[in-house]
């Protein structure tokens, strides 16, 4: 194993933007239509402006969230008039997901603050060659497919100690 000290500051620095994002997270923001919005809300109806007519299954893969909270979100998102539900006709159990006039709105605005944050970020980078540029997807992509790997191992270790009718952890007896 190599413990090259230049990739392990890369690594660290990318936890302190994972942490300053999972805070940013927590702040609801005002998208043009006088609700605030988490971004994890407004990420949803990105998902969704971007990919209308999807389903739960479809959203939770493309933000990256789990079906069961996929499917929260558009609930609390729809009862705000924010996005609208349409049962298929063929399947009445399959939903079809779409914004709202409103939806739209917020939607369009999120995408204007997306390109601002877009342009900064190119602008202080500069112009990358070809190589920078896949060095940077290698990089991105093995640390995706890292937390990924993660996000599994966490997840069955908690389906092993979590009681479905409780959602307590049970204490590991073994001495």
């Amino acid at each position: 194993m190599s413990d090259d000290p230049h990739l392990r500051d890369v690594y660290h620095r990318w936890i302190r933007i994972m942490n300053k994002l999972n805070e940013s997270e927590k702040i609801p923001r005002n998208y043009g239509i006088h609700i605030l919005m988490t971004p994890s809300e407004v990420h949803i109806l990105q998902a969704i402006g971007k990919n209308p007519g999807c389903n739960i299954r479809t959203l939770s893969e493309l933000v990256g969230i789990t079906p069961g909270a996929a499917s929260q979100q558009v609930t609390r998102l729809t009862n705000r008039g924010l996005v609208t539900k349409k049962r298929g006709v063929k399947n009445e159990k399959e939903v079809f997901l779409s914004l709202t006039p409103l939806g739209e709105e917020a939607f369009n605005n999120h995408e204007t603050v997306h390109e601002m944050i877009y342009q900064r970020i190119v602008d202080r980078i500069g112009p990358l060659r070809d190589d920078e540029i896949n060095t940077l997807n290698r990089v991105f992509r093995a640390m995706e497919s890292v937390y990924d790997e993660r996000l599994r191992e966490v997840r069955e270790e908690l389906s092993k100690h979590v009681t479905p009718d409780t959602s307590r952890v049970q204490k590991d007896n073994r001495s």
